[in-house]
């Protein structure tokens, strides 16, 4: 064996060393391990809340874009317990979230008309003023840092507010807790 073999040789142990420690933080990082090394959780479900397959969600528009939210262009399955729908003189449209209907409400003068919400229950779409909304819960929001999903049952929603927080109201007061999303912006 040559000396530059042996110099490599010497320095083997220090990069499996480091490679070891470097894929420990790896592992330690994605399985949910504390700074400690007890594990906080077994399981890697990064799925959001709000989100269905695109076989479970029931999607409104046409074309290319009909599974992309009609302001802000988000993928609506994956928001889609926050969607809406509504139809205008010339099409239907749907939304990722009550935010982004209100964005196009009142920024943008969209006449809408018939507009519907997901069940979080049930994932079937339901017209607004038959629905109770929880507003605040500890479930992300869609498009604003404050959470609305609606539930086509009271019961229903009061169960999610035992579990998760938030406030039960109807359409036209969870329409004004998204409208103050805007109130800096006109």
């Amino acid at each position: 064996m040559n000396k530059n073999q042996m110099d490599r040789m010497k320095k083997y142990p220090a990069y499996v060393g480091l490679f070891m420690v470097s894929i420990f933080t790896i592992l330690s990082l994605l399985s949910g391990c504390a700074k400690d090394g007890s594990l906080i959780s077994t399981k890697l479900d990064r799925t959001p809340f709000q989100s269905v397959s695109i076989k479970n969600a029931m999607l409104f528009q046409s074309g290319k874009e009909k599974s992309a939210c009609a302001m802000c262009g988000m993928h609506l399955p994956t928001f889609y317990k926050t969607n809406h729908v509504a139809d205008t003189k010339e099409t239907t449209k749907q939304y990722c979230s009550l935010h982004c209907l209100v964005n196009d409400k009142e920024l943008h003068h969209a006449e809408l008309k018939n507009i519907r919400v997901v069940d979080t229950q049930s994932l079937n779409m339901i017209d607004v003023n038959r629905v109770y909304y929880v507003v605040g819960s500890s479930k992300s929001g869609t498009m604003s840092p404050v959470s609305k999903y609606a539930f086509a049952k009271a019961d229903d929603a009061r169960d999610f507010v035992k579990a998760f927080g938030g406030k039960v109201m109807r359409f036209d007061a969870a329409y004004d807790v998204a409208k103050r999303d805007f109130s800096s912006k006109k």
